[in-house]
């Protein structure tokens, strides 16, 4: 899996790390979501970013915090695992 920050720092300037992981936060605060709720936000911070290049960073970001066992991923829906 190839890191976000290599994955951010390859496709735009103002979408960072901390932003993505705090726009997932976000989301959760309010319940389980659809990847296609995060995209949007991530377009928004950065404009240039097509629909394809925010999926790939929500992924990238959603893998992650999967792997450290932070969120629960059950097809297109996230879940807290608190």
């Amino acid at each position: 899996m190839t890191s976000l920050q290599y994955v951010i720092d390859s496709m735009c300037a103002s979408v960072t790390v901390e932003c993505v992981y705090a726009m997932i936060e976000a989301l959760l605060s309010q319940g389980q979501f659809a990847v296609d709720e995060l995209l949007p936000l991530i377009q928004t911070k950065d404009r240039s970013l097509d629909l394809g290049s925010a999926k790939i960073i929500a992924n990238s970001a959603l893998e992650d915090m999967a792997q450290r066992g932070l969120i629960r991923i059950e097809g297109e829906n996230i879940f807290s695992v608190s």
